[in-house]
């Protein structure tokens, strides 16, 4: 792939196509670790939530003993849904509300009415492989992904001063973005949008100057500085005197950006940390969901997170914005890509992982850079 300032972005098809998407679907999202939010959600006996991974329902339940179990959300009769998509219930046990199934949390049939003699077949519900790593839950449905912390690679000590598995939601929000993926992806890999598309981001942090980081594993990330006027990432700069103990003078200075592929955003600030989780749902169509993660100390304070909540949805909004004009530009017909500019690096650098993923069909978190193509077919 040619390097940046020369090299070009994806053409039209790429987010437009449905066979590009359906293709993306079967060998991305649907063959590799996929982040399917906080665990905390889970955290009682007999809770049960319908999950999707692009398009796959996932039911996750925690069962008895206190541990968290995957499955395909689908009766073993008929396949209806056994929690609908983006609910959540609390039982003692799993039932299908088509026929009356009922399962064990643990996945074992339980009860098959009006079945006499019972099923002599094995009708316990189909597991999901899964993991789980600081308070987030993946799943491959594949079951040939790599392990995850291969995957996660030096990302878990990137992040370790923040903690991530002990912080609180504090809040979130989910938007409905007509826009394919990857243009979230590639908006979330550059700030050279950041002084036309954010001026209350850019007031408080610089937009040039940062640097990439030499990530291994399946994730990319790079950091920028906070301008010397701000102290918080928030719409007049101010927030709590109060840092991460584990962090330096300079990290303490720095807003972290990292992308664990596919579908993570994990921005680090000295204060709090704010994600991103996308879930594609058609090729000009992304679910995003947001959290904002703050530590216990600030909690147990009775800081009010409003200060980073309204700032980062003022920034979502332009960036929801700014990724459905160019979903409407690339889908009219005539498009042709421009070059990337030469300090897109992180955006090149996902692209080439992205180009070499169509050219070997394997996962996205799991490959290395080549030159850019469309799919085969």
């Amino acid at each position: 792939m040619l390097p940046p300032g020369r090299a070009r972005g994806l053409p039209a098809a790429a987010y437009t196509s449905d066979r590009v998407f359906a293709w993306e679907r079967d060998r991305f999202w649907r063959r590799d670790w996929v982040c399917l939010g906080r665990t905390g959600t889970l955290a009682e006996s007999g809770v049960q939530a319908g999950l999707d991974v692009a398009g796959a329902g996932v039911l996750a339940v925690r069962d008895a003993t206190g541990r968290l179990r995957t499955f395909r959300n689908a009766c073993r009769h008929r396949g209806h849904e056994l929690v609908a998509r983006g609910c959540v219930a609390r039982r003692s046990t799993i039932w299908c509300a088509y026929h009356a199934w009922v399962y064990r949390l643990d996945g074992s049939l339980r009860n098959a009415p009006r079945f006499d003699p019972p099923p002599d077949t094995d009708l316990d519900l189909l597991p999901v492989r899964s993991a789980q790593w600081q308070g987030w839950l993946f799943v491959d449905l594949s079951g040939d992904a790599p392990p995850l912390l291969d995957v996660i690679g030096d990302l878990d000590a990137a992040l370790a001063a923040y903690r991530p598995g002990e912080l609180r939601v504090v809040a979130s929000e989910e938007y409905d973005v007509a826009a394919n993926w990857k243009l979230v992806v590639e908006n979330y890999l550059e700030c050279y949008h950041c002084p036309s598309t954010h001026p209350e981001l850019s007031r408080v942090q610089r937009t040039e100057g940062g640097e990439s980081f030499p990530a291994t594993g399946g994730w990319l990330g790079g950091h920028l500085d906070l301008r010397n006027s701000a102290t918080s990432m928030s719409l007049d700069g101010a927030g709590p005197d109060w840092t991460f103990p584990g962090l330096d003078e300079d990290r303490a200075r720095q807003v972290r950006y990292h992308l664990l592929l596919p579908n993570l955003f994990v921005t680090a600030t000295h204060d709090y940390l704010v994600t991103h989780r996308l879930v594609p749902v058609a090729a000009d169509r992304t679910r995003i969901e947001c959290e904002w993660l703050f530590p216990a100390e600030l909690v147990d304070a009775g800081v009010d997170p409003d200060y980073a909540v309204e700032f980062w949805r003022t920034t979502n909004r332009q960036d929801w914005a700014a990724c459905e004009s160019v979903q409407r530009g690339v889908s009219g017909g005539g498009y042709r890509p421009g070059p990337l500019a030469p300090h897109e690096d992180l955006l090149h650098a996902f692209l080439a992982r992205l180009a070499s993923a169509y050219r070997s069909g394997g996962p996205l978190s799991s490959t290395g850079p080549t030159a850019p193509t469309e799919p085969a077919g």
